[in-house]
């Protein structure tokens, strides 16, 4: 390729999280694959060329951070880039000024359908995300359910919309990462469910407490829930007494990533009862520690899941009790879930991931 790639990899901090982790995985797999590009970072990549920024774009500087990321990207993202370059952006920004050709990436539309969740972001998709995709060459979408919602808000052109799956983390989630160990660190001795990232409203944890609260009546288990402390997190406490279940559910808070294969393989299944999700990459990593999912059948889960998981309506707590009493009555059909789940998330890896931006790179010169 002759002419310039930049990535906008501003988002980027020490410990990423979230949209850094999908970026830093991008990067890596392009690096590996001898890609010439630049990257636009306020840290330094090993063997990656960073052009770097102020380091006050870090997400550590959270809503600030975010405003500062905005406004590089408008006011000064232009000045470093020439009109025939390619302008990668794997998150919601893109530059209204420059005249290279850019590439929007779309997670997903929380902000349009939980204003409450992230309500700095709702107006920023209502107003400034119409002009965004307008001015952009591509636009990423990480599902089919996401390509599906951008033309359903914004009514935008298909043919510039292009689905590109996730991958996920391979080294860290696998089963040859358990540890002996990791149970006895959270005082974890009975069979248990559990549910990772259980931070904000839409995850919908109150209708499987209130499954697991029938279940749990005649079954010797607990309920572990992973995520640090929030509003909704200090809800879901509430609703356990009022429930008289206290005591069968843990809140484990903040987990090491090192941990969490463990608790993932030795649960009884994994339980996802969320209204709405992007993508849903813990699907992917509980079955890549051979952990049977049970999942909300809304939004893009379906496409991630396929036919290696039980499926639910979300809203439905006789749905989900009768999903988790199936797991803990037939072994035959964990075993069966899991020799599925290892067959479909050969389907989804970052590497894939690489080679269709790759594809998609050359497409545009």
């Amino acid at each position: 390729m002759s002419k310039k790639v930049y990535i906008n990899a501003t988002i980027l901090d020490e410990r990423p999280t979230g949209l850094g982790i999908y970026i830093k995985n991008i990067i890596l797999k392009l690096k590996d694959k001898n890609i010439d590009f630049k990257v636009f970072c306020p840290i330094n990549l090993e063997g990656v060329n960073v052009i770097k920024t102020t380091e006050k774009l870090k997400t550590t500087y959270k809503k600030r951070g975010g405003l500062v990321r905005f406004l590089w990207t408008q006011f000064v993202l232009p000045f470093k880039v020439k009109k025939n370059d390619i302008v990668y952006h794997p998150f919601q920004y893109l530059s209204i000024l420059s005249r290279s050709k850019q590439i929007i990436t779309i997670h997903d539309f929380i902000p349009l359908y939980y204003p409450e969740v992230a309500k700095h972001q709702y107006y920023y998709y209502k107003i400034v995300m119409p002009i965004l995709l307008k001015k952009a060459h591509k636009i990423v979408c990480i599902s089919e359910n996401t390509k599906n919602d951008v033309v359903k808000f914004f009514n935008v052109d298909e043919d510039k919309l292009i689905k590109i799956y996730n991958g996920y983390d391979e080294k860290l989630f696998n089963t040859n990462a358990i540890k002996d160990n990791v149970l006895n660190k959270y005082n974890i001795d009975k069979p248990y469910f559990i549910s990772v990232g259980a931070g904000y409203s839409h995850k919908n944890l109150e209708t499987a407490l209130k499954a697991f609260k029938n279940v749990t009546e005649s079954n010797l288990c607990e309920f572990i829930i992973v995520g640090k402390d929030s509003d909704y997190i200090n809800k879901l406490k509430v609703l356990c007494k009022e429930l008289k279940i206290e005591e069968k559910v843990r809140f484990v808070g903040y987990v090491p990533d090192e941990d969490l294969p463990t608790l993932y393989n030795k649960a009884i299944a994994f339980v996802y009862p969320t209204l709405y999700e992007g993508f849903g990459l813990p699907i992917l990593e509980a079955m890549a520690c051979g952990t049977v999912v049970l999942c909300s059948n809304n939004s893009s889960l379906p496409e991630v899941y396929g036919d290696a998981a039980i499926s639910f309506d979300a809203n439905d707590i006789q749905e989900i009790e009768k999903s988790m009493n199936l797991i803990l009555s037939n072994k035959d059909e964990s075993i069966r879930l899991i020799e599925l789940s290892k067959k479909r998330i050969a389907m989804f890896n970052w590497n894939i991931t690489a080679n269709e931006i790759i594809k998609l790179f050359n497409e545009m010169y």
